[in-house]
């Protein structure tokens, strides 16, 4: 049996992002995305450029109100989905 394959880029249509963000206050400080053509990575990266110029906090993100075509894909946009998912790390406890 072979062992899976470590791949540094995303498959063709899928994309990974990373967003930071201050944990006490929540801010938006960055984000970073990797993807190919397909995903519409410039596009996305542009409405994080939008938060951090706007001072949002990562949680903000999540009232965006972002275009979508129904038969085609989630209301949740991945920039959204990214941002839930900071957010609801932020507010689990940590056991130290």
């Amino acid at each position: 049996m072979n062992p899976p394959i470590r791949r540094s880029r995303p498959q063709p249509g899928t994309s990974i992002t990373k967003v930071t963000g201050d944990r006490y206050t929540g801010r938006l400080l960055g984000a970073q995305m990797i993807g190919d053509w397909q995903t519409s990575v410039a596009k996305r990266i542009d409405v994080f450029a939008t938060a951090l110029f706007n001072r949002m906090a990562v949680d903000d993100l999540n009232d965006v109100n972002l275009s979508y075509t129904p038969p085609l894909g989630s209301p949740w946009d991945v920039v959204q989905l990214a941002a839930q998912k900071w957010t609801t790390r932020q507010s689990s406890p940590v056991s130290v």
